[in-house]
């Protein structure tokens, strides 16, 4: 159920209220063409990311955060786990900020985009809030917005910040640059435990597969809207 709690002319904080482990929440949704409400469905509703893992995660890494959606289920989900954000756009990383902060839930976050080099990247802005993406890759699909400057981090120097060891649960979809970190200077999977990935044109099953077994990974598995992929040995069946 849900109930509108503060309403304004750019976002509304409702509550919602969902079977444990997730239980109460409350999440503020923008004004922005319906871009929130779409992945807050996916999300909640159709519950992309209500898999079972063979093991609880102690580290969850977040690639692409948006405004949050994800990371507060993960954080309901496994509330032992030490959660990290990657999130580029400034205006999704205050949406990102607050839903943390309204549902008590901690996370470090990084305001930049994930890459295969530190530095900077161009990004191409979408009419939509989940479609902003890195600008001049294969994949994902053809967007003709504005151009922005961010900053750029690579998964080794995320790690290395938080002093991580291993990423339990690696949650990754970034409109299509999946194509290009899963493929180039991606030796770190090798420190992932489980990985779920949303794919975008031009990346897919087949990649995954191979990825699969260059990496030690299970074969992947296709879920709802996600693909999952985990350690040899571990099943991922419910």
């Amino acid at each position: 159920c849900a109930l509108p709690i503060c309403i304004s002319r750019r976002q509304r904080e409702i509550n919602l209220s969902y079977p444990a482990p997730i239980r109460n929440l409350t999440v503020q949704l923008r004004n922005n063409c319906g871009s929130d409400a779409f992945i807050l469905s996916e999300v909640f509703d159709h519950r992309y990311y209500d898999f079972a893992l063979p093991f609880e995660p102690g580290t969850i890494l977040d690639l692409g955060a948006n405004a949050g959606f994800v990371s507060l289920f993960l954080g309901r989900k496994y509330p032992r786990a030490t959660l990290a954000c990657v999130e580029p756009i400034s205006t999704n990383v205050a949406g990102l900020r607050r839903n943390l902060q309204l549902n008590g839930i901690a996370a470090i976050i990084f305001a930049g985009a994930v890459s295969i080099s530190d530095g900077t990247i161009q990004m191409c802005m979408d009419t939509l809030d989940y479609g902003h993406k890195v600008a001049g890759i294969g994949y994902g699909k053809a967007i003709a917005g504005r151009m922005i400057e961010v900053e750029s981090l690579t998964v080794p120097s995320i790690m290395k910040q938080l002093n991580w060891a291993r990423i339990g649960l690696l949650k990754v979809d970034i409109e299509g640059y999946e194509g290009v970190l899963l493929k180039e200077n991606c030796g770190w999977l090798r420190n992932v435990d489980s990985l779920c990935v949303e794919c975008h044109e031009g990346y897919g099953e087949p990649d995954l597969i191979s990825l699969a077994r260059e990496f030690g990974f299970s074969p992947p598995s296709r879920l709802a809207g996600i693909w999952l992929l985990t350690r040899n040995g571990l099943s991922s069946e419910r």
